[in-house]
């Protein structure tokens, strides 16, 4: 049986996470990690505060699922009381992502801000595709989620963008068009963000080259392939030995 502490528990992804570990023999939430006001709100009963149990023998690892601030809070206890730490919360900016990897060189860490495998593969086949198609197609990112998602662009499509550039290195980026007046660059990927109802997630990159078009989507449907890919990353994780920033591409290797 593997113990977790679950900060963001009454989120929608800590929801879809606490739903997984019902349901299974290896897994059980012995903490939920909340904030005061999440917990009045919800009628869920109240959180506790990591640094107050983190010392306890009943945890084997902490998921976060917060805010910015909060997560990078709860990497630091965790590492400092070498607990594994597993966190897909996304809005980093690269800053906060060097104090993470500076962070995770003194345990095992976790971070994906997508944990779908097709998600994953989508990736893979993006690096093969902007290969061939570099110099001939534009490249646009479209992404959507759900009206109450905090940060845009979503951390997946700064992902897909990451893989973007390593084939397309002396590309620019631009987040929407407004208050630019002249033709679109060939050598630039944009970045387009929606927001809307209670969609969960989805992802479209665009070629669009001469006479032609190829498109690519990823259309999350529910959030328990996200905490699927959470208890995978989870089972890896404990697993391991090494204190470094681990993520998708050290799971899908083994």
């Amino acid at each position: 049986m593997i113990n977790i502490a679950l900060c963001g528990g009454y989120g929608k992804m800590g929801h879809a996470i606490t739903d997984f570990a019902q349901l299974s023999d290896h897994f059980n939430i012995s903490y939920i990690i909340e904030t005061p006001e999440k917990c009045l709100l919800t009628n869920l009963g109240m959180g506790v505060k990591l640094i107050d149990v983190i010392d306890h023998e009943d945890i084997d690892v902490v998921v976060d699922f917060t805010s910015k601030k909060s997560c990078i809070e709860h990497l630091q206890i965790s590492v400092d009381n070498g607990k594994p730490f597993v966190t897909g919360t996304t809005g980093f900016d690269e800053t906060e992502m060097e104090e993470i990897r500076r962070i995770s060189e003194k345990g095992r860490v976790f971070y994906s801000p997508n944990y779908s495998l097709g998600v994953f593969i989508l990736g893979k086949l993006l690096g093969t595709i902007s290969e061939l198609a570099r110099n001939d197609y534009d490249i646009e990112i479209v992404e959507m989620h759900h009206n109450q998602k905090t940060d845009a662009p979503s951390g997946t499509a700064l992902k897909l963008r990451d893989i973007l550039l390593k084939s397309n290195p002396d590309y620019s980026v631009i987040y929407g068009r407004k208050g630019i007046y002249e033709p679109r660059s060939r050598s630039e990927i944009a970045i387009h963000t929606l927001r809307g109802g209670d969609v969960v997630g989805e992802h479209e990159v665009i070629f669009a080259g001469n006479g032609e078009r190829l498109e690519l989507t990823h259309k999350a449907i529910s959030r328990k392939t996200f905490a699927a890919g959470v208890f995978r990353a989870i089972d890896f994780l404990v697993c391991r030995t090494e204190n470094r920033l681990y993520g998708m591409e050290d799971l899908f290797q083994l």
